[in-house]
């Protein structure tokens, strides 16, 4: 099974965070949207059908026996028809292509059955009780995991599943709410609080102490550290030392520094509205908990206060006292005061210094999206 992901015309309705990825990249619970299907469908081989800009570092795939509309997120009904399209059929659900498999003829089978749609954003964090507890089950099969030491405590039923190599010491876990994933070579230092539904990816670190509230998600290589509540980080993104983190979606490659906050409820429990890249204003989530998106490779100083519903965009880089506006930017750098424009040049150099902590290499491949992102980006700095 071969199988090729593509972006339709909703892909900027997702900014920043498919600026940098197509939508079917993007991580929802522990796996990303496309490893989903390819687990389920058990895929030989995978491509992605994307921006020019993109393709290089997301290759295509030739003669795929079957084609996924990226931001849709499987479910059984969903699978069962999908796995039933013949050659030449598209499976369609009001108006959206959800799925087609190619062939000579072209017939329409309308699906009507219960569609999920990464559609926003803050969709992310919003399914994530769902995708984590899907991606589990996917992930360990009927496998046993490692016995957790001694030194744990284990509130519920048994449903903390850790990877070989996986350092756990000293911490409590509450699985009453949901099952709790520990990844590969990831660690729990001793004094952690964690609720599930919670998933962490290989190589990803809770530092001491820290809180967890589920549902939330570690990518690959990720750290935590504070009290985190409702969050997916995608991967290779580290908020480690003490502060709030609620119901938001954090990039690759972000930084969150100490005692940096943001809020998720606004003071007076209205809505909060949130920045669209596609309508260019603010507009209403319909979510009363909203905290903060951040776009790969973004960064904040010490003691940051981020507002209710901020969107930061790509390689930006904030800092200082008071709380910075709620929409920040691609190549950003100032705070509440001001900004003025972060050069691509300084913004590569931070990058080629920050990749190979994880063993990475910022390669012209990567260059060339993130010049990119800030080409098309630059009608939101006003202030140029």
């Amino acid at each position: 099974m071969l199988l090729s992901f593509f972006d339709d015309a909703q892909i900027d309705q997702l900014y920043p965070l498919t600026l940098t990825r197509p939508a079917a990249d993007i991580r929802c619970g522990l796996l990303t949207i496309a490893s989903k299907w390819c687990h389920l469908l058990h895929a030989t081989a995978y491509g992605f059908d994307t921006r020019d800009y993109l393709q290089a570092k997301f290759n295509s795939i030739e003669h795929p026996n079957l084609r996924i509309n990226g931001r849709l997120l499987p479910n059984p009904e969903l699978l069962n028809s999908v796995r039933s399209l013949q050659d030449g059929q598209s499976l369609m659900a009001n108006g959206t292509l959800l799925a087609s498999k190619p062939g000579q003829t072209e017939n329409i089978v309308e699906f009507a059955g219960t569609v999920a749609f990464i559609s926003r954003p803050y969709d992310v964090f919003l399914q994530l009780k769902t995708e984590i507890e899907t991606d589990i089950h996917l992930v360990i099969g009927e496998r046993d995991g490692q016995l957790p030491s001694q030194s744990n405590r284990i509130i519920g039923p048994d449903r903390l599943f850790i990877e070989e190599g996986a350092k756990v010491e000293g911490a409590i876990f509450n699985t009453q709410n949901g099952p709790i994933y520990i990844g590969k070579n990831a660690e729990v230092m001793e004094g952690c609080l964690v609720r599930g539904p919670f998933a962490m990816a290989e190589g990803s670190v809770l530092k001491l102490g820290t809180k967890v509230y589920g549902p939330t998600a570690l990518g690959p290589y990720c750290v935590a550290g504070g009290e985190i509540n409702n969050i997916q980080m995608q991967a290779f993104s580290n908020k480690g030392h003490d502060g709030f983190l609620g119901n938001a979606v954090l990039g690759e490659w972000c930084n969150i520094g100490a005692d940096s906050n943001c809020s998720n409820l606004k003071n007076n429990y209205e809505d909060v509205k949130v920045w669209n890249y596609n309508s260019g204003r603010f507009e209403k989530s319909g979510q009363q908990f909203c905290g903060l998106i951040m776009g790969d490779h973004s960064k904040c100083g010490i003691n940051t206060m981020f507002n209710t519903g901020t969107v930061v965009g790509v390689s930006a880089n904030i800092f200082g006292s008071g709380f910075p506006r709620q929409f920040i930017p691609d190549f950003a750098w100032g705070g509440a005061s001001g900004f003025v424009t972060y050069k691509p040049d300084a913004a590569f150099k931070t990058a080629s210094l920050v990749m190979p902590r994880r063993k990475k290499e910022f390669t012209e491949v990567e260059q060339n999206i993130l010049q990119k992102v800030f080409d098309m980006t630059g009608e939101y700095r006003n202030w140029e």
